[in-house]
């Protein structure tokens, strides 16, 4: 066991800093030296698992990527069939479009 020099003057109080400071920077050494593989075990973790998710999410995005391709195309056949139908027939287009907003005037009211 270590014996503590009592305090008796500015000189041993400036050698007991020192002293306490050098002891503190080996004990944080320590920690260091002793804290540094579990901490690479958890980015190492942290790394593995950021892959298996982009790797999950990689197909899930081209899957709706996919489908928005498809609504976009399905949306542009059935406007550009529509706007045929009202060129082809524009009074009954006319007709309709009245019918509609009649039934849809009566219904809200």
């Amino acid at each position: 066991m270590e014996t503590r020099m009592p305090y008796t003057g500015s000189n041993n109080a400036g050698a007991l800093a020192a002293d306490t400071a050098t002891r503190a920077h080996e004990a944080l050494d320590t920690a260091v030296d002793k804290a540094s593989p579990a901490v690479n075990r958890m980015v190492d973790k942290a790394h593995a698992t950021i892959d298996r998710v982009a790797q999950s999410a990689v197909p899930a995005a081209e899957a709706v990527q996919s489908a928005v391709d498809k609504t976009t195309a399905a949306t542009s056949r059935f406007a550009d069939a529509c706007a045929d139908n009202v060129r082809a027939q524009p009074l009954a287009a006319l007709a309709i479009a009245a019918a509609v907003g009649y039934i849809a005037g009566r219904v809200m009211r």
